[in-house]
């Protein structure tokens, strides 16, 4: 398995507390700063953007979220005159 390549670069700025905290952590756990904070803020990431990639539903709200994506759309006129000024402001 090979590491992968890091070339992207990111600044953050913090307080003291948090910096000594973070850098003692990674000592701690044997691995360098960038190691420590890109895993912490990765399982972060992962952890937020879970809820918004998968979720369970029992059998009756299956069936409920089902019926709602196969329900015909609604007019909604504030959507429209949205889309209809967008595509009037990106026309060519």
């Amino acid at each position: 398995m090979y590491a992968a390549v890091r070339t992207a670069r990111m600044s953050l700025r913090l307080a003291e507390e948090a910096d000594e905290r973070i850098r003692r952590a990674a000592e701690v756990s044997g691995v360098g700063m960038s190691a420590f904070v890109e895993r912490a803020a990765s399982a972060a990431a992962d952890a937020v953007l879970a809820d918004r990639r998968e979720f369970l539903l029992g059998p009756e709200d299956w069936d409920r979220f089902v019926a709602e994506l196969d329900r015909p759309a609604r007019d909604l006129p504030e959507l429209r005159r949205g889309r209809e000024l967008r595509d009037r402001l990106t026309a060519p």
